[in-house]
């Protein structure tokens, strides 16, 4: 299993028309769970935990253990030793996080959602139940969220939970929202949005509603920093359109009006007095956020621009409109209102018109790997091959597009230790500058070594028989490569001419190596 996130995967429902990279729609649902958590700590008083388990089948409670699931869940993938390999650190170097998310209990998650102890909480907010509550509560068990309680427990003792790092919290609390979804998606029929907005003061539309503010949020972040590259100006443009309609998709794991079809049941004369006598609970959202935005292609040297234009509020990018009210469960249809600028296009010249000198190409692939020398590996060496088959894939696609533009004159494997000499000796007498050298070969792509683990050596010997480093290039592809994989940004790849040959270092990981080829 990978470690990046699979939002729409883990949901099961319709895919979103707009597609965002996983560590976005991670964040996008970290945010949200923040919101969600932010909203009933402000109603501590009002929304009590056996009130929202009647009529929802979940609580406070069950938002904190969702989040320790999903820390089982995630020290389990990293005990895993090929989700280990594929994210640049080896097992080793993961072995204080996985400690610490074993020993990440109901306390430590119960702390985030109510923002004090659980106790704390009690003392202060929990109000003693009647015994009409007690029985409503007892009739709704149907529709409790179960949680595994073995699952629930510490496995591990006297490790600082405060090692966990912002970014696995954020995993925590993205896989709870999910979680959250999953529960809510299960109980369509049984909970309806306008008795949780009567008893909660959120629904359905809220979490949706706080998916968009979340997006919002990340494009403002990056036309803080300013934009470099366009991944990034294609990315802000994703999530500048991205709307009520698309959080929608992803809570309800279909359209709202398919779902509103299919599920929601007439309001009775009681339910609409309770919805209305709650109004004070109801959270608001704001209508400018929740307003599609223009995102029109600019030059990657005007960052300024950028930060101007995401205020523009535009037409969805499909026509659908957006949500603006502020009571979540009125008709979404009725009272929802559409931006009318129009979003520029940015048009390229056409592939075919480019000038492309003809190659014949002589390639070298080093693997750089302790354990594929000593041949430790039942499969031999992946990376390597995996190599190979991303040059060819690339050279038939230049092909196609430049007209037989590039040939393979040939290629030659070699696997070496995790060895300074080792690799500085191929590498010189592939780029025939060693006495044992013959033809100087074109290009050469090493795969491996280039983390932080103390036998990561590649880069510091790949340096030292450069003649000319190119930092840029290996920035530029750490950088494109972060917003689909966070972790390439920990790569230390080196890249640059040793005599007439192109060296540039890969990832060991063969899907890493091959997503640096095919970018």
């Amino acid at each position: 299993m990978s470690y990046r996130f699979a939002f729409t995967a883990a949901l099961g429902g319709e895919k979103s028309v707009l597609p965002l990279p996983d560590p976005i729609l991670e964040q996008m649902c970290a945010g949200a769970f923040g919101s969600l958590s932010a909203h009933l700590r402000a109603l501590s008083d009002e929304v009590q935990n056996i009130d929202m388990m009647t009529i929802g089948g979940f609580c406070r409670n069950c938002l904190a253990k969702w989040m320790v699931l999903e820390a089982r869940k995630l020290s389990t993938q990293l005990e895993d030793i090929n989700v280990a390999s594929s994210m640049v650190l080896k097992l080793e170097d993961w072995l204080p996080t996985i400690q610490a998310l074993n020993a990440f209990a109901y306390d430590e998650a119960a702390e985030i959602v109510y923002g004090a102890s659980y106790a704390e909480w009690k003392r202060s907010h929990q109000k003693k139940t009647t015994d009409e509550k007690l029985l409503l509560y007892k009739e709704s068990k149907q529709i409790h969220a179960t949680h595994e309680a073995d699952l629930l427990k510490a496995t591990v003792s006297g490790v600082d939970t405060q090692a966990l790092s912002h970014r696995v919290l954020k995993r925590l609390k993205a896989g709870a929202f999910v979680s959250l979804c999953h529960h809510l998606r299960a109980r369509s029929d049984d909970v309806q949005n306008m008795d949780l907005m009567s008893v909660t003061g959120f629904c359905r539309n809220c979490l949706a509603k706080w998916l968009v503010v979340e997006a919002r949020r990340i494009t403002d972040d990056f036309a803080a920093d300013g934009v470099q590259f366009q991944s990034q100006q294609n990315l802000i443009h994703s999530l500048n359109s991205f709307g009520y309609e698309d959080g929608a998709q992803y809570v309800y794991g279909t359209s709202y009006s398919k779902w509103k079809e299919r599920h929601q049941k007439k309001a009775t004369a009681d339910q609409l007095d309770r919805y209305n006598a709650s109004k004070g609970l109801h959270a608001k959202h704001d209508k400018e956020l929740l307003s599609t935005r223009g995102n029109p292609v600019v030059s990657v040297s005007s960052p300024k621009t950028i930060a101007a234009s995401v205020c523009e509020r535009v037409e969805s990018h499909n026509n659908q409109i957006s949500l603006l009210s502020d009571v979540c469960c009125q008709d979404v249809d009725a009272i929802a209102t559409a931006g009318s600028s129009a979003i520029s296009q940015q048009q390229s010249a056409p592939l075919g018109s480019l000038n492309v000198r003809a190659l014949n190409l002589k390639v070298g692939i080093l693997t750089v790997s302790d354990r594929a020398a000593s041949n430790q590996y039942e499969t031999g060496d992946l990376s390597g091959p995996a190599v190979e088959t991303a040059v060819m894939s690339q050279v038939n696609a230049t092909n196609e597009r430049y007209q037989n533009s590039i040939s393979i004159d040939s290629i030659i494997k070699h696997i070496v230790p995790d060895e300074s000499d080792c690799i500085k000796q191929i590498l010189l007498a592939w780029s025939g500058k060693s006495k044992e050298s013959r033809v100087p070969l074109d290009l050469i792509l090493t795969t491996g070594g280039t983390g932080f683990g103390k036998r990561d050596v590649t880069p510091e010997a790949t340096v030292e028989v450069l003649d000319r480093e190119c930092q840029g290039m290996m920035a530029w592809a750490s950088a494109e490569l972060s917003a689909i994989q966070p972790l390439a940004a920990l790569s230390r790849a080196a890249a640059g001419t040793c005599g007439e040959t192109l060296v540039v270092n890969l990832p060991g990981n063969p899907k890493g190596a091959q997503q640096v080829l095919n970018f």
